[in-house]
């Protein structure tokens, strides 16, 4: 366990706080070590979680360092051929990424987007899946994003902490189905109930905490939530709410949460209101009744094991709530878990977001097959279909995990749901929740590769921005003029450098050959998660189709529909994951991939009759130099590519020359040790 003096403490803020430079809240928490004990999951006492309103994770953090945001070098390519940074209106000119400038306009209180379920109110859901109706179907302010100037504390709380851009929503549409599945694993169809709840914002119109207000026509919800598993196993917990709770709690909803008497224990914990808020101040709150409360559990040592935290309308980041205020939120309940630095040495504070509103998010989610039309999977899709269209997931949205163990600016690219926040609890208090469907709980984690209980970062501590502003710059932005989508646009760059990586459970790799039903693709999981590839078809006419495999498992298909003769695929998988294929539709020269180590191995093989020569050649990173590879016919060869040097980051083309044939694999080799991100992101050119 780690001591540290009151004196050292404050000597360790002070550096950080001169001038200005830190957050006090941010600071506090850098300067304060973990509680090492026993260097595992068990030294985390508390799980906090702030689920706030309506942000995507390329709106918030597209610039932000080292992370898949708008400088990915390998950006998933729409069906006329562009990049998927290029959102049209049907048949208009593209509308690119653009700063939403929270000074010069007023974007800090824009109003909401559309953000209904995927394949509501005339959306397509199908088209959804070639991911090029941005515009059409959520405007073109859907495009617009934030920088570091405008969410300054996000920002620093990313670059002191941990975040993760493999972070999705649980489905593609409004918030209430997404907050079940954070309080529930569900939102009814693995559990049988398939109604408009499903995917919809389906409620009593009850927007407060007052039970006094539910509609008693309402029918209630009837599956077990997982704060009733918490209370049947004797773990302490706690929803922390206002008056105002902008109906953002979803217990209420559910039939053992309505019609209670309040001395039950489930009401105390699920619906009660915080000391002090009432119906006469809650037109008027600043979320202090709420951090009050919070903070008050903190100090007397009663902060529960875990806790959601719900707030007010004004604090929630939905348009047209600011950001900033969500930020003033997010740092005092920081600065009450800091305040008592045995508390916060035993703390986690997960701060994430329900769905993303209509914001733009540039990569496309994981999808589960439910028939041959769409791929395959070897996990049950059971409880992933609503009337015919794939559930799961979302799109990506912002998440940032802020603990004594997260600390050193990290990125964890692992692909992650709000129903990975259910099974870090399972994983630390030994509840289970068999609400998750079974194709949820393979291709999602449970958050654990997100921490370093056993050699926490101690680091030097860096100077942040100072947050004294926010609430005065806000308002100051909400009396200037509306933002105007620039014409022409121009793709937004990211801030230049790498930040610490997350050891990965990934091992993947595609192969392709020509069968008799024509092109057959093999994908390889050799890693230690089930992961999704998803496959696309230049020009857009087949698919895309979705390959969900089992780990230390390869599936092999022929994309159903795809037309015979001359192709073109790309695969996508996590963390920047690429294979391209392209070919004339008859044999060609085979090349498969496989890890040893900290190499890339090349196996080139000629199936034909006939002599080839294959040119090999690095796209990006530093290895290898170009090389002309010549196969007899039947013969092999094997090339070994090292790719330590580039953060074990590779992105190789092969080609031969006088036909169609390519091949390109791009990615990153796990190695079961933390890395870097990717380096061709925020490269200085």
């Amino acid at each position: 366990m780690h001591k540290l003096s009151r004196r050292d403490f404050l000597q360790r803020l002070s550096a950080l706080t001169a001038a200005g430079l830190l957050p006090a809240s941010i600071g506090r928490a850098l300067a304060l070590p973990a509680q090492v004990r026993s260097g595992t999951l068990a030294d985390m006492e508390h799980v906090v979680i702030l689920m706030q309103e309506n942000r995507a994770f390329d709106h918030y953090f597209g610039t932000l360092r080292g992370v898949r945001g708008f400088d990915d070098p390998r950006p998933l390519r729409l069906r006329d051929g562009a990049p998927v940074w290029q959102q049209r209106q049907d048949g208009g000119a593209p509308v690119l990424p653009f700063h939403l400038d929270t000074r010069a306009t007023s974007a800090a209180v824009m109003k909401s987007l559309d953000h209904n379920w995927k394949g509501a109110r005339g959306q397509d859901a199908a088209r959804w899946q070639q991911y090029d109706c941005w515009v059409p179907y959520k405007g073109a302010l859907s495009m617009g994003h934030l920088q570091r100037a405008d969410i300054p504390f996000y920002h620093a709380l990313a670059d002191a902490f941990t975040v993760c851009d493999g972070y999705f929503c649980s489905l593609h549409g409004p918030t209430n189905p997404n907050r079940m599945y954070l309080f529930t694993g569900s939102s009814g169809l693995s559990v049988g109930n398939d109604g408009d709840q499903a995917v919809d914002n389906v409620d009593d119109g009850n927007w407060t905490a007052d039970m006094k207000r539910d509609r008693a026509d309402f029918v209630g919800l009837r599956w077990t939530t997982y704060a009733e598993r918490l209370q049947e196993a004797g773990i302490d917990w706690r929803v922390y709410q206002e008056y105002d709770n902008y109906g953002d709690n979803p217990l209420s909803s559910f039939a053992r949460f309505r019609a209670m008497d309040v001395r039950d224990p489930l009401y105390r914990r699920g619906r009660g209101i915080v000391p002090g808020s009432d119906a006469d101040n809650a037109q008027h709150s600043t979320a202090q009744h709420l951090v009050d409360a919070f903070a008050a559990d903190v100090r007397d040592g009663k902060l529960p094991q875990v806790s959601w935290i719900v707030a007010p309308y004004p604090y929630s980041e939905h348009p047209e709530a600011t950001p900033a205020h969500g930020e003033s939120l997010a740092s005092r309940i920081l600065d009450a878990l800091t305040a008592v630095p045995e508390v916060w040495a035993r703390t986690c504070l997960i701060i994430n977001y329900d769905e993303n509103d209509g914001f733009f998010d540039h990569v496309p989610a994981p999808l589960p097959a439910l028939d041959a039309r769409m791929g395959a999977s070897q996990v049950e899709v059971r409880g992933e279909s609503y009337k015919g269209t794939p559930v799961g997931l979302g799109v990506r949205v912002p998440m940032t995990v802020v603990s004594p163990w997260t600390r050193g600016g990290w990125v964890d690219s692992q692909v992650f749901d709000h129903t990975s926040v259910l099974r870090l609890l399972e994983a630390r208090f030994g509840v289970a929740e068999p609400n998750i469907s079974p194709w949820r709980r393979a291709v999602t984690g449970d958050l654990t590769s997100v921490f370093d209980f056993a050699t926490p970062d101690d680091s030097a501590l860096s100077a942040l921005p100072s947050t004294a502003d926010y609430l005065q710059r806000m308002q100051a932005a909400a009396r200037q003029p509306a933002p105007v989508v620039p014409v022409p646009g121009a793709q937004p760059k990211q801030e230049p450098g790498q930040r610490p990586a997350r050891a990965l459970p990934y091992a993947l790799q595609v192969h392709a050959r020509q069968g008799d039903d024509g092109l057959r693709l093999a994908f390889v999981n050799d890693g230690q998660a089930a992961a999704v590839f998803n496959v696309y078809a230049d020009g857009g006419a087949a698919g895309p189709w979705y390959y969900t495999v089992l780990p230390g498992r390869t599936l092999e298909d022929a994309p159903h529909a795809l037309p015979a003769g001359a192709y073109a695929l790309a695969v996508h998988g996590p963390n920047g994951f690429l294979r391209e294929f392209a070919g004339e539709g008859h044999a060609a020269p085979l090349v498969e991939a496989t890890q040893d180590g900290e190499t890339l191995v090349l196996q080139l093989s000629n199936p034909t009759r006939t002599p080839v020569a294959v040119q090999l050649r690095a796209l990006d990173y530093a290895d290898p130099a170009p090389r002309r590879i010549s196969l007899r016919p039947g013969e092999r060869q094997t090339v070994r590519i090292e790719v330590a040097q580039a953060d074990h980051w590779y992105d190789l083309e092969l080609t031969q020359p006088g036909s169609a044939f390519r091949r390109r694999l791009a990615g990153h080799l796990e190695t079961g040790r933390p890395s870097r991100s990717d380096p061709a992101i925020g490269r200085v050119s």
